[in-house]
């Protein structure tokens, strides 16, 4: 009874607090940057963790119709967790910019996510919970097309008139108006014993030679076959594979004489594991994580099957296409995607060298496998890659046809900058894109006519949304809010761009704008709690200066807020290699730095510098492979050359400068004292790699030329353990025992030889934190150990 007293109530205070009609921006505070206060002291147990200073708009969900964008937002932020994501209060926004309301939060998460819209916006489908829904303007409700217990993940036809998904390997396809659905594939497991097959074909082969009786009895059973086949609905194509393979990029083209995928094989690999000894069931578990790098790599293969109604599963041959060394240049190759145009009359497979230096895009002929002709190539003498291209190991690229179904869109690295190009199926090419930048996002627009470009035109350190004509043409800007970085969500129709913005000073908040340059934009929220415009901030600018070759190195510096005589900095090296750390947004706060821990140094004296090193992200290929075959040389260079800079620009002293980093970062830190002692008076080194020959194959075998057999050089020049005996300078090494990625045994070998030479260090264990830092005591005990060495190493 109270329960139903009570519903009432929930409601109409609901609906009392949507009537107080909530104005724009919603904001966490009434105060401005003119509250600064410079007695303000930050806790340092309160570096490890941001939420206190607000912030916290979700990205954007797109009702289904377009009209109202959904985001989590709490006006008045209140602790979580680390690693749990907090339930803020629900909010919606109008297209135009001029409502917001609250929303109740069941009403919300019914708001479905990864919507397909048709090209107009007039009908979509989506899934959500094992169920496939179909939503139509102008008429009400959403229709339940299929319910699966798997999940689906579906997609629309090129004509637009059927959605189809796959499960378990088989692909189907539903008529969304009538509701009528049917299966396209079969995934069959033939048989693997050749030597059984052919002796029981030779069996039957002697049967029907010797008796006639048999010749007949065969000869009725397929014309009964053949009668069957007249008399039922098309059969699904036969999809064959063997055990311990995997279907991959399935399709079906508009044409249905094919069906395509890629089939990748089992291969043995030795797992690594490492021991749980803290969990909730009281006894040490044993977990595994990947294969080491060396280990056997699947070789997948690009394949074709025809459709033959007549066709029964056993006798069912796929046909493979090419993939012979001759084809590319003596080098084996795997197939990574196999796309075909809307018009189910061309298609593309694309090849990556094993050795990861090459990439092909090939025109294939489906009836034979062959190929037509190279569509585009590019090699790279340290290893293909970029933004756009093979993301992960030996991943696809991104490539997709043009309506016309004669030309295919690809990114390329090929200038040395990741741009757009289109290629003609008789092999040229045109750029789209061109200059000192690269495309770090790309789709097609809503309507098809053009393209959206995520890019830092302006500056490596900036993003922002671009449109360009489909075929070419200006390249225009479509934000202006100016300088940062911004993550987009364009509303269903491509009319309206929801999009989360932040800039050096400004915590990230979401706006509206009307998708075309010039347009004013409508901020939503204005982030920052009280707390956050009481601090002083420091100030900070973003630098590059050139390295001991000239070549360019970025980084972002913070000015310290007092003089101490010491005049000392630190450096925050960025973890993942491949990234970037120096953004033109407010940087946030982490376990391994960000504004928060600046800000606590900056106050007492020092002078604090984000560095994007060689090797980093956002800078095109030159930066990028700077480090190949040698990881630990010119990206620590980067570091050495900063140290010139601080002294000459910001008056450091360059024998009070110390350094620390997360994963790569910790491996970079490790580099940096081994083999330059005395240049850093200390470093800590955060869940790092000691010896990549301990490392996964995906990430190392491209930087490091293959596996530790293929190139020994590489792997003893790039791994920490093998310059231990340069370390005389304080270390502190902390690791997670149970991390996943980069595993204990990594720190504890490299302990065991710090041990045997002698050396002076100190080793931290978290017993329950996997790669960085989940938990609250490992955050606040990493934070607090390596401010005590600051402490005793640059401020003394």
């Amino acid at each position: 009874m109270r329960l139903r007293l009570l519903l009432p109530a929930v409601v109409g205070l609901a609906r009392a607090l949507s009537a107080q009609a909530p104005t724009l921006p919603l904001r966490q505070s009434a105060l401005d940057a003119g509250a600064r206060d410079p007695g303000y002291r930050v806790p340092l147990d309160s570096t490890v963790n941001a939420r206190w200073l607000g912030g916290g708009v979700t990205a954007p969900r797109w009702d289904v119709e377009g009209q109202w964008a959904y985001f989590q937002f709490a006006l008045d932020p209140r602790p979580v967790l680390v690693g749990t994501q907090p339930d803020d209060p629900w909010w919606r926004v109008s297209r135009d910019g001029r409502r917001v309301e609250a929303v109740d939060r069941r009403a919300a998460l019914a708001i479905p996510t990864a919507v397909q819209h048709t090209r107009d916006a007039r009908r979509a489908v989506w899934s959500h919970r094992g169920e496939l829904r179909y939503w139509k303007r102008g008429v009400p409700g959403t229709r339940l097309l299929v319910a699966r217990p798997d999940g689906i993940a579906p997609f629309w036809t090129p004509d637009e008139k059927a959605v189809r998904w796959i499960a378990q390997n088989d692909l189907w396809e539903v008529d969304p108006e009538t509701g009528a659905t049917r299966q396209l594939t079969r995934a069959y497991q033939q048989r693997d014993s050749v030597r059984a097959d052919r002796l029981r074909s030779e069996l039957v082969r002697e049967q029907l030679e010797i008796f006639e009786f048999a010749r007949k009895a065969k000869a009725d059973r397929d014309s009964a076959y053949r009668r069957s086949l007249t008399e039922r609905a098309p059969a699904p194509i036969t999809i064959p594979y063997h055990e311990g393979e995997t279907i991959s990029s399935l399709e079906l083209p508009a044409n249905g004489r094919y069906a395509t995928f890629v089939l990748t094989p089992r291969v043995q690999t030795t797992q690594v594991t490492f021991s749980d000894y803290v969990n909730d069931s009281g006894v040490v578990v044993t977990r595994t994580a990947r294969p080491k790098v060396g280990s056997p790599v699947a070789v997948r293969r690009a394949m074709i099957v025809p459709a033959d109604p007549m066709a029964t599963p056993d006798s069912v041959r796929a046909i493979a296409v090419e993939a012979d060394t001759g084809r590319f240049g003596g080098k084996r190759v795997t197939a990574v995607q196999a796309r075909w145009n809307d018009q189910g009359t061309r298609f593309v497979v694309e090849f990556q060298s094993l050795d990861h230096k090459d990439r092909w895009v090939v025109l294939v002929d489906p009836a034979t496998g062959k190929h037509e002709r190279v569509l585009h190539h590019i090699h790279d003498d340290a290893w293909f890659g970029g933004a756009g291209q093979a993301q992960g190991w030996l991943g696809d690229s991104w490539m997709e046809f043009l309506p016309d179904g004669e030309t295919l869109a690809i990114t390329s690295e090929q200038t040395g900058w990741a741009h757009l190009y289109l290629v003609a199926m008789d092999g040229t090419s045109q750029a789209l894109t061109s200059g000192d930048w690269e495309i770090r996002s790309i789709r097609r627009s809503a309507d098809g006519t053009k393209w959206w470009i995520g890019a830092g035109v302006e500056h490596p350190n900036e993003q922002h949304l671009y449109e360009l004509p489909l075929r070419g043409g200006m390249l225009t800007r479509l934000d202006g809010v100016g300088e940062g970085e911004l993550q987009p969500t364009p509303s269903p129709d491509g009319q309206v761009l929801a999009f989360r913005w932040s800039n050096p000073r400004e915590l990230t908040d979401l706006y509206l704008q009307p998708m075309r340059a010039g347009a004013p934009a409508v901020r939503v929220t204005r982030s920052g709690t009280d707390a956050f415009y009481r601090i002083a901030w420091p100030e900070s600018e973003f630098i590059s200066f050139p390295d001991d070759r000239g070549k360019p190195v970025y980084a972002r510096v913070y000015r310290p807020l007092t003089t101490v005589a010491t005049r000392p900095a630190v450096l925050e090296i960025h973890g993942a290699g491949y990234a970037q750390g120096v953004h033109k947004s407010f940087a946030g706060s982490s376990a391994h730095g960000g504004a928060l821990t600046a800000q606590y140094l900056a106050a007492r004296g020092v002078t604090y510098l984000v560095l994007d090193y060689r090797g980093s992200s956002g800078y095109g290929r030159d930066m990028r492979t700077d480090i190949y075959r040698a990881m630990g040389d010119r990206d620590v260079q980067s570091a050495l050359a900063a140290i010139p800079v601080l002294q000459q620009r910001y008056g450091v002293n360059p024998g009070k400068i110390g350094l620390f980093g997360c994963s790569y970062g910790g491996f970079f830190t490790l580099m940096a004292l081994f083999k330059h002692p005395g240049v850093f008076q200390g470093g800590v080194a955060q869940c790092s790699v000691t010896d990549w020959a301990h490392y996964n194959h995906g990430y190392t075998a491209r930087i490091l030329n293959g596996g530790p057999v293929d190139d020994t050089t590489a792997y003893r020049v790039s791994s920490p353990i093998y310059h231990a005996e340069g370390l005389r300078d304080r270390l502190q090494l902390q690791h997670g025992l149970v991390d996943n990625n980069v595993q204990y045994q990594d720190a504890v070998r490299l302990v065991q030889r710090l041990m045997e030479l002698g050396k002076d260090f100190e080793f931290v264990t978290y017993p329950i934190d996997a790669h960085g830092w989940q938990s609250r005591w490992a955050r606040l005990d990493s934070q607090r150990r390596m401010m005590r060495l600051w402490d005793e190493v640059l401020l003394k």
